[in-house]
């Protein structure tokens, strides 16, 4: 796998010097960074990584019920499925979350925190679970076109109902742990939306998937299209 500093430098050749670099995301047995404790949502710290703050979080910590299943810190309870049907009124029917959320196998984990660091704060990329992009709709569009060059599976980049924590942390590690070769869509949670800007959108891929990607990176569009440098344009 490359070294960090050589994906910074690819990633800013690809995209321009102005791109917001991913955010990686680990579990560890001692807290990375700054442990944070947010009265509701995970998501009110993603400016301090986007500033270059290391931020962990723990189960007594993370206060949201949601965050604490999506992070593999506790089993489902009845409660979100409810919350999320009759307050939310993301599905039908609080047995539809329910069922949904059962078929995402979600793994509770054995390590006590979960670390978010923009990828320049990192000295390697092992043992992490995966990295997570955000941008405006062309940035996605290019992680896309990336994701799908070196294969002709359909759901290569897929977009699933997810919260953004779902999006940010169950999907990527799922996907890593077994191996799989999916990258996701995500961030377009309603009640997320408020943390992000209005035109931005998150692609995430774990790491089972980078690391196959980071050796097509210099031959797909990113580097040789001319209609990404038509897009790039407009992202200086």
């Amino acid at each position: 796998m490359k070294d960090v500093k050589q994906l910074i430098d690819d990633l800013r050749q690809a995209f321009g010097e102005g791109m917001k670099l991913p955010i990686a995301v680990w579990y560890s047995d001692e807290a990375a960074g700054e442990e944070v404790a947010l009265q509701h949502c995970m998501f009110a710290a993603l400016p301090m990584v986007e500033q270059g703050q290391v931020v962990s979080f723990s189960k007594d910590k993370l206060h949201c019920g949601g965050g604490r299943v999506y992070s593999g810190f506790m089993p489902l309870n009845a409660g979100i499925p409810k919350f999320v049907s009759n307050v939310e009124h993301y599905k039908q029917t609080p047995e539809m979350v329910n069922e949904y959320v059962e078929s995402l196998d979600i793994e509770l984990q054995e390590k006590p925190y979960f670390n978010f660091a923009r990828l320049d704060q990192m000295e390697s990329l092992d043992g992490v679970e995966g990295l997570v992009f955000f941008g405006n709709a062309d940035v996605i569009s290019g992680l896309v076109a990336w994701a799908f060059y070196d294969t002709n599976e359909p759901d290569a980049v897929s977009c699933q109902f997810a919260s953004g924590c779902c999006s940010m942390l169950t999907f990527i590690t799922t996907e890593n742990r077994k191996g799989g070769n999916r990258a996701f869509l995500g961030m377009y949670d309603l009640s997320v939306r408020k943390f992000l800007r209005p035109d931005e959108q998150a692609l995430a891929i774990p790491l089972s998937r980078l690391v196959p990607m980071l050796e097509t990176l210099h031959d797909c569009a990113l580097f040789r299209s001319p209609a990404w440098t038509t897009v790039k344009e407009r992202l200086q």
